[in-house]
């Protein structure tokens, strides 16, 4: 079953996010693993926005010509 979850505030925009995830997954996260093992149906910048509150728009601006 999903369940919405708040993020923290974005560095980059200043607003807060929101993401549907499940709640077997989230329980796991907030148990203590990692969100890349809790969370296996998120995309990587979806469990970036949980980790940091960075949205994957913001992520995508914030690192635009910046060569890896």
């Amino acid at each position: 079953m999903l369940t919405g979850y708040a993020t923290k505030r974005c560095l980059h925009c200043g607003k807060s996010g929101f993401i549907n995830v499940d709640e077997d997954e989230l329980f796991d996260y907030l148990k203590g693993s990692r969100a890349q093992d809790a969370f296996k149906n998120l995309s990587a910048p979806l469990r970036e926005q949980i980790i940091s509150g960075t949205h994957p728009e913001c992520w995508e601006e914030m690192w635009a010509g910046v060569d890896s």
